[in-house]
């Protein structure tokens, strides 16, 4: 795969996925694990993980994922390029705040957002099941669930928790 490829992939995947990130998950594993095995999926992986830690969160993705395969070089094309659909729409949205009203761009526009929505649910079925592998898995994802969805708390403040918990359970039950 070339850094030109690379480029063409991250500007098409996030041109057609809402969410970024998350959107382009399955796409960009789909690319770049299972058809061309130029990244592993732990990368794939652990550059999602970081991004969830950091503001810009898909940009901090692709980054990561640009310096994986290509060094500073693709980090910064990576980061450069996916900024560029948002930016190619500005010109637009003055013709979409018109034309939002009519039924086939509003039926349109909901049909991109289920779609991406199941991009999403397929990415977070992909993720989970590669990385819930034993029982201290399993507690630390039950533990995060039930501070975002029950307990209503930050991701941040789940993730960091959940963290602590998991180096807990691990120092506590060593495999």
């Amino acid at each position: 795969m070339s850094l030109l490829h690379l480029i063409f992939l991250i500007f098409s995947f996030n041109l057609i996925t809402f969410g970024n990130g998350p959107g382009m998950i399955p796409l960009l594993q789909e690319a770049l694990v299972d058809q061309s095995g130029v990244l592993s999926i732990d990368q794939l992986l652990y550059a999602f993980a970081i991004a969830r830690l950091t503001p810009g969160q898909a940009n901090v993705y692709v980054a990561s994922v640009g310096y994986f395969l290509f060094g500073i070089a693709g980090a910064v094309l990576a980061t450069l390029v996916i900024q560029l659909p948002g930016y190619m729409m500005l010109p637009f949205m003055k013709f979409y705040e018109r034309a939002r009203s009519m039924a086939w761009i509003g039926r349109f526009t909901r049909g991109l957002t289920v779609a991406s929505v199941g991009l999403i649910f397929a990415a977070t079925l992909s993720i989970g099941l590669r990385t819930l592998t034993g029982p201290i898995t399993w507690v630390v994802f039950a533990a995060a669930l039930v501070m975002m969805i029950f307990l209503k708390r930050s991701q941040m403040l789940s993730l960091l928790l959940a963290c602590l918990l998991g180096i807990l359970l691990k120092a506590l039950l060593p495999s």
